[in-house]
């Protein structure tokens, strides 16, 4: 009867599908294969988008109410805000989607892992990781935006070149592309004829610099500028506007193809990073169950050294290939808001301001013209004062969390000896209820006799055995008797053994003077990644010049201002430059010459020197159209060696956190155990024959 029933209500549900379906149809059929307006406004992809971005906007009203989360959404919005700054709605939905997608990713994971494992320690670990992915999620969406503004922009630029060869304006040229480029990449575009054709051209110019997403759109913004002002030119049988718009889309494309390799080489090492995290729990674990002499490690001092050893090794690693994969040009902009803990501790502790004044080298000494160029050649936002602030605290944390965790590890150590009943017990399988339950009585009466002996004079192994025989009742010369005791001494041993030791001190000072070096070597490892970059700004600098040559008014001190607006890398040696340029050009250019010590970009200057009165600027840079092809294969070579050096130090920080899990935290200590116990065992055997 019952399977009657089942088989009628499945014929049913299916007779209903079928009418559902051919409804559906006769409605998207009706009128002209037009779709029904009220079906498409209670079921259509126009009525649910309005939903959700109704949902969007109401959440970002109600976000910015809460403390937390309206810094955490602020957080987002910065980082957008470059993309598109002119559409106010776009950007709340962006950031609220991107905050909805992270949040409640990484909250369902952390109450996930959470459920599995109740250990303090594990827990504090997965918050961690989930801090960390959380950073990660947003990155990679706002990459991903980055990126796809990008693929969109070359729509714009080819439609803008193609109008242009049609109607010879630029302006209209913008205007009709515009008009059916991508919606992001549309905004930028109205926004670029409206100051084409704004009064005050000069002005909009320069605001629109402070907040275009990108270089290339400065690029094109001010090329379409020039030629709106002083006219196309045609030069080798070609236009102007029409070359240099071909040459900034193969720059565009030149930095999506970079993009596209780096995801596909090192895509996923970051998680993988973080995500190696949650993995500590389950490797104890499953050794804990096959290997029950594990348990001795994963207990001991230097089992709980290795895991915070091991945390220590995931942040350091995810913040070298966070450097290595970053994508936007902030990544060497320098920044002038401090962080929080920094601006309270040395703003408002007059003792620490002290401290820090006595460690910062004096002006005039050469150690701190070389912490200033180094921090210069970095693009850090650093000063030398707060970068000793940084050492100082860092080093001032490590020292005092080391001294705890010794401390930590000492106590450790002792209810280790005093509740563990496995300690030294087999080498595979688990142990029998009946061994268990004898090794935990075992245990218990050791500590027993332990807290008993707590207030004695002296401790020693024959008046351990006189304890022991009168709790037991047994005989001083009793075989178990005298083992017994000598096992409980054994732990008393162990347990005096259990102090802050000199050797222990002489390693909390070597880890604290890594500390104190690591904002140094960041600096360094900044400096290094920064250096690998310059190569393609210079590449970059030859595709503009190339086109600025062209130019019949063009000067030196306009050029630079184009490779000041232009640059990431080399933009304050370029700003002091031009500061410096009114005052004298030769010497101003020699400065930068001396300023920046990179031979490619040292031989653009001194072309600049030689344009400044003795040639034209176009003779001077006459070899970047001879040469092209060379230039085009030697980017082309640079390219595919920066990729490559990237992605083999992005295999090398992404994976060494998992190599550390695996040898250092499961197989090593496993052979060394296991080895020990059948050395033990075999002892055993030969006291017995």
């Amino acid at each position: 009867m019952n399977s009657w029933l089942i088989t009628g209500f499945s014929f049913g549900m299916f007779i209903l599908f079928i009418i559902a379906f051919v409804f559906i149809a006769f409605v998207r059929n009706a009128e002209g294969r037009k779709k029904s307006d009220v079906f498409e406004k209670l079921f259509g992809k126009r009525a649910n988008r309005h939903r959700l971005n109704l949902l969007y906007q109401r959440s970002y009203v109600q976000f910015q109410r809460l403390p937390l989360l309206r810094k955490y959404i602020w957080k987002i919005r910065k980082r957008l805000e470059v993309l598109d700054s002119f559409d106010e709605y776009a950007i709340r939905r962006q950031t609220m989607n991107i905050a909805f997608i992270s949040l409640s990713s990484t909250t369902i994971l952390v109450l996930l892992f959470c459920l599995i494992s109740r250990d303090l320690l594990t827990v504090f670990f997965i918050l961690f990781g989930a801090v960390v992915l959380n950073g990660v999620m947003i990155t990679t969406f706002v990459n991903r935006v980055e990126d796809r503004l990008l693929k969109r922009s070359i729509t714009l630029y080819e439609d803008t070149r193609h109008q242009f060869q049609r109607t010879k304006n630029v302006e209209e040229a913008i205007y009709e592309a515009s008009l059916t480029a991508p919606h992001e990449a549309a905004r930028h575009g109205e926004r670029i004829y409206e100051i084409l054709t704004a009064d005050d051209q000069h002005k909009a110019l320069d605001t629109y610099y402070e907040v275009a997403p990108n270089k290339y759109y400065k690029m094109f913004t001010g090329f379409s500028f020039l030629v709106s002002e002083f006219g196309d030119r045609i030069v080798r049988n070609s236009s102007m506007y029409l070359s240099a718009i071909t040459k900034l889309i193969q720059d565009v494309n030149y930095e999506i193809l970079r993009r596209e390799r780096l995801n596909y080489l090192l895509k996923g090492l970051s998680t993988i990073v973080v995500l190696s995290v949650v993995f500590i729990k389950p490797i104890e674990l499953w050794a804990k169950t096959y290997f029950p002499v594990m348990s001795d490690f994963y207990s001991s001092k230097l089992g709980f050294f290795v895991k915070v050893f091991f945390f220590l090794v995931v942040l350091l690693c995810y913040a070298l290939i966070k450097k290595l994969l970053a994508n936007d040009e902030a990544r060497y902009v320098a920044k002038t808001e401090r962080v929080l803990w920094e601006k309270l501790l040395y703003t408002k502790i007059t003792l620490l301001r002290w401290v820090v004044d006595r460690f910062v080298p004096a002006p005039h000494r050469k150690a701190h013209f070389q912490l200033t160029v180094l921090i210069k050649e970095a693009n850090s936002y650093l000063t030398v004062e707060w970068l000793y602030v940084q050492r100082l605290l860092l080093s001032g944390i490590i020292l005092i969390g080391t001294v705890s965790m010794f401390f930590y590890m000492h106590s450790l150590s002792i209810h280790h000896v005093l509740h563990d009943p496995l300690r030294g017990t087999g080498i595979f399988g688990k142990l029998g209820p009946d061994e268990l339950a004898a090794a935990q009585k075992n245990t218990d009466f050791d500590r027993s006799v332990l807290a008993a002996m707590e207030d004695a004079a002296e401790v020693t192994p024959s008046s351990l055995i006189t304890l022991v025989s009168t709790l037991t009742q047994t005989s001083s010369n009793d075989s178990t008797t005298i083992y017994t005791a000598n096992r409980i001494y054994q732990k008393y041993v162990e347990i005096q053994n259990e102090y802050f030791k000199w050797w222990e001190l002489l390693l909390c000072m070597l880890l604290t003077c890594v500390a104190y070096f690591t904002p140094l070597w960041l600096l360094y490892f900044q400096k290094k990644i920064r250096y690998m970059e310059m190569q393609d700004e210079v590449d970059q600098f030859h595709t503009m010049i190339s086109i600025l040559a062209q130019f019949e008014r063009m000067d030196v001190e306009t050029v630079l201002e184009w490779m000041e607006r232009y640059s990431v890398i080399f933009k304050d040696p370029i700003k002091n430059c031009l500061n410096n340029f009114s005052s004298g050009q030769e010497e101003a250019l020699e400065i930068l010459g001396e300023d920046v010590a990179f031979e490619p970009f040292v031989r653009i200057v001194e072309k600049l020197r030689l344009a400044v009165e003795k040639i034209p600027l176009l003779q001077a840079f006459d070899d970047l159209e001879l040469t092209k092809e060379y230039y085009a294969e030697k980017r082309k070579e640079h390219f595919n060696r920066l990729i490559e050096r990237k992605a083999f130090w992005g295999r090398i920080f992404g994976l060494a956190p998992s190599m550390y899990l695996i040898f250092l935290y499961l197989v090593l200590p496993m052979l060394y155990l296991s080895m020990t116990q059948a050395g033990a065992s075999f002892e055993q055997i030969q006291n017995v024959q």
